[in-house]
């Protein structure tokens, strides 16, 4: 009977720190859920942004590569523009007797020759006729 008393004022002193104790591990334990809701929340946004930058990096790369092998390619490196380059570079050597590098576009060459066509077009145009049919006889006659 001594044993049960001391036991139960034992328990009476120890009840309420103890229920305290156990209302406080239940709040940590709801803060602990709370910062882990809020945490993983902030981890599935960030790896959305991921996701979504690492769509528009595919999207973007296949732009690009899009570009620099058809659009870019086609004014820059094709066949044809290759030949076209070799063709005029080729003329501009014929007209001028040299070849002149480190033209910074095609446009270069391709203007200065339309100049010296236009040059000598109106210098044509102010020849006599009858010289221009003459010669053109004398040449076809050949």
């Amino acid at each position: 009977e001594l044993q049960s008393r001391e036991y139960l004022t034992q328990l009476s002193k120890t009840d309420a720190p103890f229920r305290l104790l156990q209302e406080r591990i239940k709040q940590l334990k709801q803060a602990t859920k709370q910062e882990l809701d809020y945490f993983q929340y902030y981890i599935d946004s960030i790896n959305n942004e991921i996701s979504r930058e690492t769509y528009n990096e595919a999207h973007l790369q296949e732009k690009f590569f899009r570009i620099l092998n058809e659009t870019f390619y086609d004014s820059v490196a094709s066949p044809t523009t290759l030949k076209l380059k070799i063709c005029i570079e080729y003329v501009y050597e014929q007209v001028f007797g040299k070849c002149e590098e480190g033209h910074q576009s095609l446009q270069d060459p391709m203007k200065i020759l339309e100049v010296m066509y236009e040059d000598y077009n109106l210098r044509l145009d102010s020849l006599d006729f009858k010289i221009v049919n003459q010669a053109r006889s004398d040449f076809f006659a050949r």
